[in-house]
């Protein structure tokens, strides 16, 4: 693969994975904010288990909007150019887009 395709990819990863986190992080404040009453904890204030808890779901919402954003970023990248990003296995990419679509 020539460098400058890497570097696309790293572009169009990067784009994405911002996007999308991003919105995840909007999501997951605005759903505590929601079911808790008030806002998320900022700098070690709050109890124990609400940090504890805060962290563990803004965590898990920051590795699952991670591979979301990898995911439709290497579906993206091989429909525009037609072949797999690097380290992306082609057809195990186009199984993983064909589920996708029809889930």
């Amino acid at each position: 693969m020539v460098v400058g395709a890497k570097i696309g990819w790293k572009l169009v990863q990067a784009a994405f994975t911002i996007v999308v986190g991003l919105a995840a992080s909007k999501a997951v404040s605005t759903a505590w904010k929601l079911g808790s009453g008030g806002k998320p904890p900022k700098n070690g204030q709050g109890g124990y288990a609400e940090i504890v808890t805060w962290a563990a779901v803004s965590a898990g919402a920051a590795a699952a909007a991670r591979l979301f954003a990898e995911r439709r970023a290497a579906a993206y990248w091989l429909k525009s150019t037609g072949y797999a990003p690097p380290g992306y296995d082609e057809d195990t990419l186009r199984k993983s887009i064909t589920k996708d679509d029809e889930a």
